[in-house]
């Protein structure tokens, strides 16, 4: 990126000079861990205009402005320092000092910072420079004087302060460095909440959970009605894998703070991430009642209802939502969802119609799948090579898209032949080529979907989805089990806590005649995944074991999860007849 580092002003001799704020660009934020780089700094104040400047003064700031201009850092350095001396303006000797940091020049930045330091001691910008030279030039002690005047200096703003200290550390080489000094510095305000706050979003940063929580907790008792660190420490405790800490701590802070709703809407979205979805509803529907208007609170209960198969509730809250005038394209496109659910294509539509913005390609690809339903197909095929024309960007996943849509609607050479278009236009493409191949596997013509996974494996032998697909093809569909087997555990031993994967290796073990290693493979993938398929085959297994009680359970369950789930069905359907003999636990199998 371009970086404009000097203001561009105009200049006329026999005028004053004037500097305007406007004109001043903070200095760039640099990379996490970066050691040259120059710090963020606000903006000045807005100085006086310099009156009354002589020719020499005037001399030496238009040849800093054209150096600078140019690209000459040290030559803008030396006038600009001269500039300074000359008029005794703060706002010339922080120009001296961001030329002497952009040419690399430590010592003259020193020089430049010391005249900055004397004709504006008590301007933070400077001291935030300041210790950033000191981290440069590794005088730790002096870059936390720097860092407490910062504070000191900032009044009320004792949490934009902390953070820009925060930010000059991130300077430091290590993260043990950045942690001791944010310490130190916290330890010269130990009554300030913003600063043990700060110290604990630095320690969560570097991956240091129990200091973290512990500067939380000291900044919850010093500012006890301060939201900031209770919504912190509630997330630090989910981020840590302790959910039900999190959620007792954040009970406990609603309950005590019926009145925050910060805290209910993180609340709400710990019960969906939790999938209890209907206690979630009644949260955001509680909030709703305070705040009857609130586009956030409104979308959450739609999507709520949505989720909870509640097609008039959803419908009346997105509704309301769209009314607002807020959110309205993500409004839009969950009626048309909603609509869709209820069967109502030609409301879906319209809705779908009103969608633009970030939600305006998956609308029309909505719209494209609708009207192919309805026997619109090539209309629909239409929409979706205008969106590749419109963004060739995307042109592989819309190719899927539409290859997709074809097969819905029972057209799968013309499907194939999508692929084939796509990949005469990106020859090689795993992503299609996964998706070709999965394709000619499902419709039974393995020996084409082989050849396009084997494709993918060849060119990269770790391509653990390509290994499982093919293993369990082979496994599901022929008798070449020891080579679906191989294929599997090469997947396996890259992604050994994939469901899908897990899921193969019981199934190729149970075509093996191995029911107990099957038993245990299946498991751990029920456990991991709430799938149709996965529930299918361990029932199944459970099946020929002789445990047909534990069977039925399995596929019960997974019924009134996937009603819809048409592998699942079709092997309830089989064992439907011999379900009255699961209570005797019979040993024969099917």
């Amino acid at each position: 990126m371009t970086v404009q580092r000097f203001p561009s002003t105009s200049v006329l001799l026999g005028l004053a000079l004037w500097f305007q704020v406007g004109a001043v660009p903070a200095l760039p934020e640099p990379p996490v861990s970066a050691t040259t780089s120059p710090p963020v700094v606000s903006k000045p104040t807005a100085p006086k205009p310099i009156a009354g400047l002589t020719p020499d003064q005037v001399y030496h700031i238009l040849v800093a402005e054209v150096a600078g201009r140019r690209g000459d850092m040290r030559l803008a350095f030396t006038h600009y320092l001269k500039a300074a001396e000359l008029t005794r303006a703060p706002e010339l000797a922080e120009l001296a000092v961001r030329a002497a940091i952009s040419a690399e020049d430590d010592a003259a930045a020193g020089e430049a910072m010391m005249l900055w330091l004397t004709l504006a001691p008590n301007a933070p910008d400077a001291h935030q420079v300041a210790a950033f030279l000191r981290i440069k030039a590794e005088d730790r002690e002096g870059a936390l004087i720097h860092l407490q005047r910062l504070v000191e200096l900032s009044g009320e703003g004792g949490e934009t302060a902390f953070a820009k200290a925060a930010a000059i550390l991130e300077r430091l080489p290590t993260p043990e460095e950045r942690l001791a000094l944010m310490e130190s510095l916290v330890e010269r305000f130990p009554e300030s909440a913003d600063a043990h706050q700060a110290l604990a979003m630095l320690a969560a940063s570097l991956s240091q959970p129990e200091v973290a929580e512990r500067a939380a907790r000291r900044a919850m008792d010093l500012r006890p009605d301060w939201n900031a660190p209770r919504l912190f420490l509630v997330r630090l405790l989910l981020s840590d894998d302790k959910d039900s800490q999190a959620r007792a701590l954040l009970e406990s802070f609603v309950e005590a703070n019926p009145g925050d709703r910060a805290l209910k809407m993180l609340y709400g979205r710990l019960l969906v991430d939790e999938r209890e979805f209907s206690t979630a509803r009644e949260v955001f529907e509680r909030m709703l009642r305070e705040y009857p208007k609130d586009p956030d609170v409104l979308f959450a209960v739609g999507i709520l209802s949505l989720q909870l198969e509640d097609l008039a509730g959803a419908r009346l809250h997105f509704g309301r939502l769209y009314e607002t005038g807020q959110r309205q394209d993500e409004a839009a496109f969950y009626l048309g969802q909603t609509a869709e659910r209820a069967e109502d294509v030609a409301t879906a539509l319209d809705w779908y119609g009103k969608v633009s913005g970030a939600s305006g390609s998956d609308a029309r690809i909505r719209i494209a799948f609708l009207r192919a339903k309805r026997g619109e197909v090539t209309q629909a095929r239409e929409i979706l090579q205008r969106m590749r024309d419109q963004d060739p960007d995307n042109a592989i996943p819309l190719f899927m898209v539409e290859a997709e849509i074809l097969d819905e609607v029972q057209r799968p050479d013309e499907a194939r032949a999508v692929y084939d278009e796509a990949l005469a236009a990106f020859p090689d493409d795993d992503t299609l080529l996964y998706a070709r191949g999965l394709h000619a596997m499902k419709l039974g013509r393995i020996e084409l979907g082989e050849r396009d996974l084997r494709r993918i494996i060849e060119a990269d032998p770790e391509h653990a989805d390509a290994l499982n697909a093919l293993g369990y093809t082979l496994a599901d569909q022929t008798d070449r089990f020891e080579e679906a087997l191989e294929l599997i555990e090469r997947a396996h031993a890259l992604k050994p806590e994939e469901p899908a994967i897990l899921d193969s290796l019981g199934w190729v073990h149970y075509r093996l005649g191995d029911l107990q290693l099957a038993l245990e493979y299946l498991q751990q993938a029920n456990d991991r995944l709430d799938d149709g398929e996965i529930a299918a085959h361990l029932g199944e297994v459970l099946w020929a074991l002789g445990r047909r009680a534990e069977a039925w359970a399995v596929w019960d369950k997974a019924v009134e999860t996937h009603p819809d789930h048409a592998y699942l069905q079709e092997v309830v359907g089989r064992h439907r007849l011999s379900r009255s003999e699961s209570s005797g636990q019979g040993t024969a199998s099917d």
